[in-house]
């Protein structure tokens, strides 16, 4: 009778209290960390997380986390948390000098890949992903993570070794957006440590740094109590819990432990402004933050606040259709922003921010609609709830990072079946009331920074402060007109379909796919997976593309897609199409390249019917919209504005004139490009180019229901129109060119150079030859990175890609890329046309053809339990016309691959008289060089 009282006075207590005060107190509960997890700490205060994951199979994600970065360093230390960062993989106590990296490429690990770490000025964090098949080499990461934690080797030889490579990494970072940051990060954080603490240091700290400073800096700050391993992956846990407490138990703190002070940006109260003006800046830019102070999220009012921002955030996107000029974000140093950011032609400025402010102001006064709350809620949900069914096929490298941050800022990451607890909880409770109250919280007159870009060219249009300000003052007393939130209740297509028929199936039972043939010609691709729970991926097209099309038209048709889909489908425009969809995984990217044209998409069992039926609607009812296109070339415009003051932007452009043999169709695009577009040519090409399925293939790969999406194949795809008609595509020429080509292109004041080498011709392509062609181009990068990285250290990453081709043209095309000094081009693109040579004289050591093996294998391994992977791959099967099974003879045919078979493959396919140098140089070369 006690008991039954007792359940009966809690209810009548819960019933009368949740909606006063008690309701604070249930939303104010300290949010509990993910119980998937297991955290411990070790009595030397060292931290621990393990959670068992099981995406992908057979492969585990460790993070070290240190809570030591650069806003720790002195003065005289500026850039050495960096540095440390590079002396961890230049030799620890088990696996000194560069075993470490020997090591672990012969398991098929790679650096940069795989391998990774970061400083930042708060932290630094090395990433080690392993197979976690293999005992010794899982046993072998924790000593690695063991080691950086306090063995690191910290030679003389190897400082200065490496000075040189962070030197040159410092080299690759400078130009404008390393010029801005080094000028705004002081505005952004208020004058704080942040400001003069980016982790890359000072010249000068780098060129004198010694190895007793490092030291000093590792000793005092790589200690137990500022340090976690986080483990997510597929392993035992009690296991592994076992080997932590074993292996890093006697990690010890300095006898005399430093402080680890707590920096934080803070609000002044005052307002900011500044001018940028740089030669690779275009246009004209404002950009205006109004900063709150970031709070984490401990307790379940703090999850519920940031519900609210998170609500907040997607509703102005919708209300600025996607074009986020109005951004909720968080600055370094503990800061939040409400950000505007405009960019404009100089003549345009002033209109342009005033359109932006006049929209702000009409939220401002006159809030959200519930429709637009209800349509994000709704969002929202669905996106938990789909979120929740994959919760045990999420990927480890995605789980691992709340737990990091946990570590490092004391965020709470509850877990997704919380969250989505949390969020059913929360969700329906929270008004238009608060989300307009939010909104106004952060329109502030102090705490505010205005900042405004420019070239020296544009330096007139600059406005100061006060006009920023005055401009501002003036959309206030303009005519306010009220947001209409408009929503239609049609049906999605205007005509009814005829569906067609199955007539022929067909199985290819060792990949687990089977082929279905529509009665209009099209061809279906199924594979079944269940490597995510309720996950369906797919891609269809047909050959064709802009190549059918004379020049004059290129930029109609290669831009044709996308004004389509900028302008909708059936009954439905863009913005209404938006809103039907609310709620919906629907994603159906209509795209027209330069050789096919097509759709990608995704979608779940649920959705898929209407992803099906706005595919069709995209095929025989696309719609054209003027406002829509004016909207889309003017968006389209001013992303051109910081082209073509950009060293890098000009580059690239040069570099895909040349390589694509300096066809029309490969000139940068220009406002005059732009101008030439014509809406009713583009809609007429689209409508050419979608008129006849016949050629089409498309591939569905996820957990398909097969008896269940056939009859929607028969309804969706099967009705679309046919007549047989099978079109090619058409060679244009658009390879790179024969010869001996060098090209220097002069841009910009960094003293940075860029250099591309490229190597190319005719290739015969099968399955064995592809192999052959990536064992060169992967031992080819291990021999440059040794030689112009670690040993002249005259470059921070180079590398080395091969591009194989099989249509129009079988075509290779092998592609060394670095960045340098202008003195060091020479030098180095010596050194790697040596390595080259090399190669193609003996081949590969035994060594690193077993690397790429190793990698091949692992890589494989993982890629074969991933939808994307099984759908770009049967898709370039089809695209390629070889057999969907050649896949299957990966062991066989990568034993064909020796030295002396790639040393064959380089000797026959590399030929130095199909060399294309292209050269990137700054302006004023310093006269030293």
């Amino acid at each position: 009778m006690t008991f039954k009282y007792r359940i009966l006075s809690f209810f009548l207590v819960a019933a009368f209290c949740i909606p006063l005060a008690c309701k604070t107190q249930l939303d104010s509960q300290a949010l509990l960390l993910d119980p998937a997890v297991r955290t411990g700490k070790l009595p030397n205060g060292f931290t621990y997380y393990i959670r068992k994951n099981k995406t992908p199979e057979k492969r585990v994600m460790m993070y070290l986390a240190v809570k030591a970065g650069s806003i720790l360093e002195t003065d005289q230390q500026r850039g050495v948390a960096h540095f440390m960062e590079h002396m961890s993989f230049n030799g620890t106590k088990h696996f000194p000098k560069k075993e470490l990296s020997n090591y672990l490429e012969k398991a098929g690990v790679r650096f940069g890949a795989d391998i990774n770490a970061n400083t930042t000025p708060d932290e630094t964090v090395y990433q080690l992903p392993l197979p976690s098949d293999n005992p010794e080499l899982l046993a072998s990461g924790l000593q690695i993570m063991r080691d950086w934690a306090q063995d690191a080797n910290i030679e003389a030889e190897d400082v200065e070794r490496e000075r040189h490579v962070i030197l040159e990494e410092k080299r690759v970072r400078q130009g404008m957006a390393q010029r801005y940051e080094e000028q705004s990060i002081p505005i952004y954080t208020n004058g704080s440590r942040y400001g003069s603490r980016l982790p890359i240091g000072t010249e000068e700290v780098l060129l004198n740094v010694t190895p007793e400073v490092i030291r000093s800096f590792y000793k005092d700050w790589y200690r137990p109590d500022l340090q976690a391993l986080i483990v997510v992956g597929d392993i035992d846990v009690d296991q592994m819990e076992k080997d932590i407490k074993a292996k890093f138990s006697d990690l010890k703190n300095p006898e005399k432990e430093k402080e680890r002070p707590v920096y934080r940006a803070k609000l002044t109260g005052k307002n900011q402004y500044m001018q940028f003006v740089d030669p690779e800046w275009g246009g004209v830019s404002i950009e205006i933050m109004m900063k709150q102070q970031q709070t984490i999220m401990a307790t379940t009012a703090d999850y519920r606040k940031n519900l609210l921002r998170n609500l907040l955030a997607q509703m102005l996107n919708a209300r600025f259709r996607q074009i986020p000029f109005a951004t909720l974000s968080s600055l370094t140093g503990g800061l939040d922003a409400f950000s505007i950011n405009v960019t404009t032609k100089p003549a345009e400025t002033q209109p342009s921010l005033q359109s932006v402010w006049l929209e702000l102001r009409r939220m401002q006064e006159q809030g959200f609609l519930q429709t637009e709350l209800d349509r994000v809620k709704k969002s929202y949900q669905q996106g938990m709830a789909d979120a929740l069914k994959e919760k045990d096929k999420t990927a480890s490298e995605i789980l691992i990072k709340p737990y990091l941050q946990h570590f490092l800022t004391g965020n709470v990451s509850p877990g997704i079946a919380k969250e989505n607890e949390l969020v059913s909880q929360f969700l329906p409770d929270i008004t238009l009331t608060e989300i307009n109250d939010l909104l106004k919280s952060y329109f502030k007159d102090t705490d505010r920074d205005i900042i405004v870009k420019s070239a020296p060219e544009n330096k007139a249009f600059l406005p100061d402060e006060a006009s920023v300000l005055s401009w501002i003052a003036a959309v206030y007393v303009q005519p306010l007109d009220p947001f209409v939130d408009e929503a239609q209740d049609l049906p999605l297509l205007k005509q009814s379909l005829s569906p067609g028929k199955i007539t022929t199936v067909e199985n290819f039972e060792k990949v687990g796919v089977q082929q279905v043939t529509l009665s209009n010609g099209l061809k279906v691709f199924l594979k079944k997976t269940n490597f995510q729970n309720d996950q369906i991926i797919f891609k269809g097209f047909a050959e064709g593309g802009a190549s059918l099309y004379p020049d004059a038209d290129y930029q109609n048709a290669i831009n044709a897609a996308k004004i389509i889909t900028n302008s909708g489908a059936g009954n439905y425009g863009s913005e209404q199409l938006g809103k039907l969809l609310t709620g919906k995984q629907v994603q159906v990217s209509p795209f027209i390249g330069d050789t096919y044209q097509g759709f990608n998409g995704a979608t779940t069992q649920e959705d898929l019917s209407t992803t099906l039926e706005l595919l069709n609607a995209y095929f025989t009812e696309p719609r054209k919209d003027e406002n829509a296109f004016n909207t889309l070339m003017s968006r389209s415009k001013s992303d051109l504005i910081n082209k073509t003051n950009s060293p890098n932007e000009v580059f690239v452009d040069t570099v895909n004139l040349v390589l694509g043999n300096y066809h029309a169709r490969k000139k940068p695009q220009t406002i005059q490009s732009l101008n030439a577009i014509r809406l009713d040519r583009a809609y007429e090409i689209y409508r050419e180019r979608f008129s006849d399925a016949s050629g089409f293939s498309f591939f569905f790969v996820g957990n398909l229901d097969l008896e269940k999406v056939k009859p929607l194949l028969e309804k969706y795809l099967g009705s679309l129109p046919a007549t047989g008609k099978k079109e090619a595509i058409l060679d244009l020429g658009m390879n790179v060119p024969p010869g001996r080509i060098s090209k220097t292109i002069y841009k910009g004041t960094a003293q940075k150079s860029r250099v591309i080498l490229t190597y190319s011709g005719n290739f015969d392509f099968n399955y064995e030859n592809t192999l052959q062609m990536n064992a060169i181009a992967d031992a080819l990068k291990i021999n440059i990175t040794k030689r112009l990285r670690d040993q002249e250290g005259g470059t921070y990453t180079p590398d080395v890609q091969m591009s194989l081709s099989k249509y129009p043209k079988s075509r290779f095309a092998l592609v060394i890329s670095f960045d340098c000094g202008p003195e060091h081009v020479e030098p180095l693109i010596a050194s790697a046309q040596d390595e080259l040579n090399k190669l193609r004289r003996n081949g590969p050591s035994v060594e690193n053809l077993e690397k790429f093996k190793a990698s091949s294998r692992i890589q494989l391994q993982t890629a074969l339990t991933n939808n994307q992977f099984w759908l770009d791959y049967l898709a370039a099967q089809v695209m390629n016309r070889e057999p969907l099974v050649q896949l299957l003879d990966h062991d066989n045919a990568i034993k064909k691959v020796t030295t002396a078979s790639v040393q064959h493959a380089a000797v026959t396919y590399i030929q130095d008289n199909n060399y294309v140098r292209l050269v990137l140089m700054p302006e004023k070369t310093n006269p030293r060089f």
